[in-house]
């Protein structure tokens, strides 16, 4: 029955999703939409106008989810803050996506609930590059009262926020247009390739040599730029000083692929079409044989948990235990690495790639999975 309760509550102020789960918008008019909204075949003729424009959208492939609210990708649960019901992430990169009209604006209420520096989303609209925002300035201008595709992204927050035990993070509390405006679902229909990994990433000193929300950026990581360089769905976990048997600012990698915070496990109904995997910059204090042990282990559970995927193996750009990660990958099915030598990447630091350094080894982990499975693998849709 508590459930239940809450369910209905966080169902009349909130506006999001986690993977599959939709949660509702705070609502706003829609009578500036269309005549005769109310009748089924008003109602049926928007939905293919709708679906119309989103077949028109060149820089992602959408469809219609069926509800009034935005779609939610990534690492995402519910939990009560302060008596109201949130969505709450704690991983940079995770995002939604939502169709938006009739609205000149809508603004995005997140709750602070980090002990660093206030965490930056980023909002693109219509394709365009990312915009950082702090999360307490989350007032969107649109173009128009037109119809738009919005993505709205965790982007940013201090490497060293208490994600394991104390869960900091993003907490969305709702997404709402501006008056006669609506917002509906969409979900990309691309593939889905997981990224799991460390700071780099993350996104973790990206734009300046700060490991706080102000250097730190999601979409100027390797992963993301990859996603978008292949037109793919990225859904990304990685954590800041994390290996395979370092626990940073998370856990171990076996950790994160099983759960989303201490005793909090993941669901698992995302089944990804790729998993990348780049760990073992942060485990260089280990031997050789005791990594080995580590890492075999994580990928067979790895394995055991998503058997159809193809494992993608990124050997870390500062070649931290390269020989025995490649042995390891080597010996399994469906499993192959990426070499990183030579790869040159520009970095704020000597670890971490810069924005440019992400674009750049982005583009390249992208060209070798190209190489490997083929233009058409990913021209393809569900």
């Amino acid at each position: 029955m508590k459930k239940r309760i809450f369910s209905l509550l966080f169902a009349v102020s909130v506006a999001v999703f986690a993977g599959c789960a939709p949660i509702p918008t705070t609502p706003s008019s829609s009578s500036s939409i269309g005549i005769g909204i109310g009748s089924p075949s008003a109602d049926s003729v928007l939905s293919a106008e709708r679906e119309a424009y989103l077949a028109s959208v060149s820089y992602r492939r959408f469809v219609l989810t069926g509800e009034s609210e935005p779609h939610y990708i990534g690492r995402w649960f519910e939990k009560e803050i302060g008596g109201a019901p949130h969505r709450v992430t704690l991983t940079d990169g995770a995002y939604l996506c939502f169709l938006i009209e009739g609205a000149s604006y809508f603004d995005v209420n997140f709750t602070v609930i980090t002990t660093g520096e206030e965490p930056y989303f980023a909002y693109s609209v219509d394709g365009e590059a990312p915009v950082r925002r702090r999360i307490t300035d989350g007032r969107v201008e649109l173009p128009d009262t037109g119809r738009h595709t919005v993505r709205i992204i965790a982007d940013g927050m201090t490497e060293g926020e208490g994600k394991w035990k104390q869960e900091k993070g993003f907490a969305l509390r709702s997404v709402t247009p501006s008056a006669g405006g609506a917002v509906f679902g969409i979900r990309p229909t691309e593939k889905t390739v997981f990224f799991y990994g460390d700071s780099i990433t993350e996104g973790i000193r990206a734009l300046n040599m700060s490991a706080s929300s102000k250097g730190n950026s999601a979409t100027n990581s390797y992963a993301w730029q990859c996603a978008e360089a292949l037109g793919v769905t990225p859904y990304l976990i990685g954590y800041g000083a994390t290996g395979i048997l370092s626990q940073g600012s998370f856990h171990t990698m076996r950790n994160a692929i099983d759960y989303l915070s201490e005793g909090r496990p993941a669901d698992g109904t995302v089944i990804p079409d790729i998993i990348v995997v780049n760990h073992g910059t942060n485990d260089g204090n280990y031997d050789a044989e005791t990594f080995r042990k580590a890492l075999a282990e994580t990928l067979a559970h790895l394995r055991k948990k998503y058997p159809e995927a193809p494992i993608v193996y990124l050997i870390p750009f500062c070649g931290a235990h390269a020989d025995t990660i490649a042995s390891v990958v080597e010996g399994m099915e469906n499993a192959f690495t990426v070499r990183t030598d030579g790869w040159d990447i520009p970095c704020t630091d000597s670890l971490h790639p810069n924005a440019a350094g992400a674009k750049k080894a982005g583009g390249l982990l992208a060209d070798a999975l190209r190489e490997r499975f083929g233009d058409d693998y990913f021209r393809n849709t569900d």
